[in-house]
C-alpha cells in the first residue's frame, strides 16, 4: 500500500498537482493572515500589501483556469435579424400603448381598477406574445409537459440549492419575533403606509418621510393578509424576500459560470451576515439586492439568446426595480456601462441587431415605470426630496458650486473597504465599524475580484465587474461621510460580490482537474459483501471505487463545505450574539416597547406622559406598539424643555398620573417630586443593569 501511495505522490509531482495545491494554500493563507490582521484595531500598510500580494499571486497562478460560460456555446438560438423584430412590432406597440393608456387613470397618486387592468393587461399580453413568438416549440413542450403527467425528478443541483435555501431560511427566520426587538424610526412610517393599503388607499408613491417607492409596502400588505399587520409581519416580509434572493443569485451566477460556482454563491449568500441583517430588518432596501440580480440575469439572458422576449424581460426588471428603492436608479447605468465594456472587450458582433432589441427593453422599462414617472413629473420636488437633501448636505456649503471631488474620492475609498475593514457605524444595522462580510467571504471576494480582473475579456466577466462596481456608487456618491460605509445604499453589490467570492475554490479545482486528466481513473476498490451464512456465493455486494481523480475531485467539495460551515458559525455568532448585544436601545431591548408595557400595566393612558425632549426619541414606535393610528387619538409626549407646576399637563392632573423620564432628566424628576406630595419612582433597567428609564407614579 505504501508503495502505491508513493507512486501516486510521484505522479502527482510530475503532473504539478502538488504545486497547484501548495500555491493555492499559500494564497489562501496569506489572505487569511491579512484579513485577520485587518480585523485588529491597529491597521498598517503592510496588511493591505499582504492582501494585495495574495490576490495578485492567486490571479497569476490560477488566471488560466477558464470558468466562464462561452457566450457562443450558451446562446440558445441564432441571432434574429431585423425582419423578426419587425414581425412583432405591431402587436408589441399596441399592447404597450394600451398599458400606457391605463396610466392616464392614475391621477392623484392612486392606482385605480380600470387603469390597473389596462396597465397590467397590456404588459402581460406583450410578454406572453413575445414568449410564444420567440419559442413556439419550447412553449409547446412546456404545455405538453404540464399535462403529460411526467414524473418529477430531483437532481443533485436542486437538492443542493434546496439545502442552501433551507440554510438561508433558518438564519433569516430563527428568533425573528425577538431580534431585532425595536422598530426604530422609519418602520412606523412603513406600518402606516401598509395600513393605508389595507384600507384600500392604493398610492403609487408614498410621500411621507421624504418619499419612498411602494413595492415593499404592497408585498407587506399581502403578507398582512395571512399574519396580522405588526412589526413582526414587516420583518417577515423582508425575510421572505431575502430567502427568494438565494435562488435568484443561483440563476444569475449560472448564466456566468458552471453549476459549482452557482451553488457555492448560493451557500455564501445563505450565510452572508450583511444580507441577513437586511433580511430581518423589515425595510424596503431588501428589494435592492434581489432586483440587481434580476437585472443581471435578464441582461445576460438577453445577450446569450438575442430574443425579443429576453430583452422585454430586461425592460420589465428595470421598470419594476424603479418601484423598489431609490439607489436602483444606478441599474440602468450598470446595463449601459456593461454593454460599453463588452464592446471594448471585443464583443462587437451583432451590434446592429442589438439596437432595436435594446429599444424594446427601454420601451418596456418605461411603460412599467410610467405610473411612478407620472407622479415624478407632477410632483417633482416630493419625488426627489430625499435625493435633494443628500445633495445639499454633500456639498456642505450651499453657496459653493460644483462637486467636491476629494470628498467623493474619500467616500469611494471608504465604501470599497467596507467588505474587509470597517463597516456601517449604525448599531441598528451593524456592530459599529465591523466589516460587512464574514471572514471567509471577505477573503474569497478579494481573491475572486483579482481573478476576474485578470480575465475581464473572457466570457461575461466584465459585466460582473461592472455590476459590482456600479452598485457601490450609490454609497460612494450619495451617502454623507458620517453615514459611510452605508449598509443600505451599497446593498445592490451583495450579489455580484458573492459571485466573485465563489470563484477562487472553483479556479483551484479547475487547475487540479487540468493537472489530473492524465492520471488513471481508479486505483483502489473496497468490496463489501452481504450474504446469508449458508450462501457464500449469493447476497448483495457493494463496491466502492476510490482513485486519484476521485480524491482530487473531492478536495474542492470538502473545501467549500468547510468554508461554508465556518462562515455559518461566524454569522451565527455575529448576528445572534454580537449584533444582538448592541441593538438599540441596548442589548436588543426596546425602550419604547417596555414603556408600552408600563403604560398598559398602569391602565390609564389619559394620565400617562413621556417627557421626550431633550433626551428622546421617535414616539411613532410607541404609538405603533399601542396600535394607535395617529397622534390625534392620543399624544403622551411632552416636547418641553422644563416641567412647570403652573403649566399643563401638571395643572390638568386631578388625581394621579404616570410619568416616564430619561434617567438623565434629574431636573424633571425633582420638579415632579416637588409638585406632587405623594410619589413613587421605579427605575427600569437594561439587562446589564444600566437604567433605561424611570417610571414615576404621582398623586395629589
Amino acid at each position: 500500500m505504501f508503495t502505491s501511495l508513493r507512486r501516486v505522490w510521484e505522479q502527482m509531482l510530475r503532473r504539478r498537482i502538488v504545486n497547484v495545491l501548495w500555491i493555492g494554500l499559500l494564497c489562501f493563507a496569506l489572505a487569511l493572515i491579512a484579513q485577520r490582521s485587518l480585523d485588529q484595531k491597529a491597521r498598517r500598510p503592510q496588511q493591505y500589501l499582504t492582501f494585495a500580494l495574495a490576490a495578485v499571486l492567486f490571479a497569476l497562478a490560477f488566471g488560466a483556469a477558464a470558468l466562464e460560460q462561452d457566450p457562443d456555446t450558451v446562446r440558445e438560438h441564432g441571432v434574429p435579424g431585423k425582419s423578426r423584430m419587425a414581425s412583432v412590432g405591431v402587436p408589441v406597440a399596441i399592447s404597450l400603448g394600451v398599458a400606457l393608456l391605463g396610466c392616464l387613470n392614475f391621477g392623484g397618486n392612486r392606482f385605480r381598477p380600470w387603469g390597473l387592468l389596462c396597465w397590467i393587461g397590456g404588459l402581460a399580453f406583450c410578454l406572453t406574445y413575445l414568449y410564444i413568438h420567440d419559442g413556439p416549440r419550447r412553449f409547446g413542450e412546456l404545455v405538453t409537459d404540464l399535462f403529460a403527467g411526467k414524473s418529477i425528478t430531483l437532481s443533485r443541483t436542486w437538492l443542493l440549492l434546496g439545502a442552501a435555501i433551507l440554510l438561508g431560511a433558518v438564519l433569516r427566520l430563527q428568533h425573528l419575533e425577538v431580534i431585532p426587538a425595536d422598530i426604530g424610526w422609519d418602520l412606523p412610517y412603513n406600518f402606516a403606509d401598509v395600513l393605508a393599503i389595507l384600507r384600500k388607499e392604493y398610492r403609487i408613491f408614498f410621500p411621507a418621510n421624504m418619499g419612498r417607492e411602494g413595492m415593499f409596502f404592497y408585498l407587506a400588505a399581502l403578507v398582512a393578509r395571512f399574519a396580522p399587520l405588526s412589526h413582526f409581519s414587516l420583518k417577515l416580509t423582508s425575510a421572505l424576500i431575502g430567502i427568494v434572493t438565494i435562488p435568484a443569485l443561483y440563476l444569475a451566477t449560472r448564466r456566468l459560470f458552471p453549476e459549482s460556482v452557482a451553488i457555492t454563491a448560493a451557500f455564501l449568500l445563505a450565510t452572508n451576515r450583511w444580507h441577513i441583517v437586511l433580511s430581518r430588518a423589515g425595510f424596503r432596501v431588501i428589494l435592492l439586492p434581489l432586483f440587481a440580480l434580476f437585472v443581471l440575469y435578464a441582461l445576460l439572458r438577453a445577450l446569450h439568446g438575442f430574443r425579443p422576449f429576453d430583452f422585454a424581460l430586461l425592460g420589465l426588471s428595470l421598470g419594476l426595480g424603479m418601484h423598489t428603492y431609490f439607489p436602483f436608479l444606478f441599474a440602468p447605468a450598470a446595463v449601459v456601462v456593461a454593454l460599453a465594456a463588452l464592446f471594448v472587450a471585443g464583443r462587437r458582433e451583432h451590434w446592429r441587431t442589438l439596437i432595436p432589441l435594446l429599444l424594446l427593453a427601454v420601451l418596456v422599462a418605461w411603460v412599467v415605470y410610467a405610473p411612478l414617472g407620472r407622479y415624478a413629473v407632477e410632483n417633482w420636488k416630493e419625488y426627489v426630496a430625499r435625493a435633494s437633501l443628500q445633495a445639499r448636505l454633500l456639498k456642505g456649503d450651499e453657496t459653493r458650486a460644483g462637486i467636491n471631488l476629494r470628498l467623493l474620492s474619500d467616500n469611494m475609498r471608504t465604501t470599497l473597504l467596507m467588505f474587509n475593514v470597517y463597516g456601517d457605524g449604525n448599531s441598528r444595522f451593524n456592530v459599529p465599524a465591523t466589516r460587512h462580510f464574514g471572514f471567509i467571504s471577505a477573503v474569497l471576494m478579494v481573491l475572486g475580484l483579482f481573478y476576474a480582473l485578470r480575465r475581464w475579456r473572457h466570457g461575461d466577466n466584465v459585466v460582473l465587474l461592472v455590476f459590482w462596481f456600479v452598485f457601490l456608487l450609490p454609497s460612494g456618491l450619495m451617502a454623507l461621510p458620517r453615514e459611510l460605509p452605508n449598509i443600505f445604499r451599497a446593498s445592490g453589490a451583495i450579489g455580484p460580490a458573492l459571485i466573485l467570492a465563489a470563484l477562487p475554490v472553483a479556479a483551484v479545482a479547475e487547475r487540479l482537474r487540468d493537472a489530473a486528466r492524465a492520471l488513471p481513473a481508479w486505483d483502489w476498490r473496497i468490496k463489501l459483501r452481504l450474504s446469508a451464512a449458508d450462501d457464500a456465493a449469493g447476497g448483495y455486494q457493494f463496491v466502492l471505487s476510490l482513485g486519484r481523480r476521485a480524491l482530487l475531485a473531492m478536495l474542492p467539495v470538502l473545501a467549500v463545505t468547510l468554508l461554508v460551515a465556518l462562515e455559518y458559525q461566524d454569522t451565527r455568532r455575529y448576528y445572534f450574539q454580537e449584533f444582538a448585544s448592541v441593538l438599540p436601545d441596548r442589548q436588543n431591548v426596546s425602550v419604547a416597547k417596555e414603556m408600552v408595557r408600563q403604560i398598559e400595566t398602569y391602565g390609564d393612558r389619559g394620565a400617562s406622559f413621556i417627557k421626550v425632549w431633550p433626551y428622546w426619541f421617535d414616539g411613532r414606535a410607541l404609538l405603533m406598539y399601542l396600535r394607535e393610528e395617529s397622534e390625534k387619538s392620543w399624544n403622551p409626549y411632552l416636547f418641553v424643555d422644563k416641567l412647570s407646576a403652573d403649566q399643563p399637563p401638571l395643572t390638568l392632573i386631578k388625581d394621579h398620573a404616570l410619568f416616564l423620564l430619561n434617567p438623565a432628566d434629574v431636573e424633571g424628576l425633582n420638579v415632579l417630586r416637588g409638585v406632587f406630595p405623594h410619589w413613587a419612582s421605579k427605575p427600569v433597567l437594561f439587562p446589564d443593569g444600566t437604567p433605561a428609564y424611570i417610571a414615576l407614579y404621582v398623586q395629589r
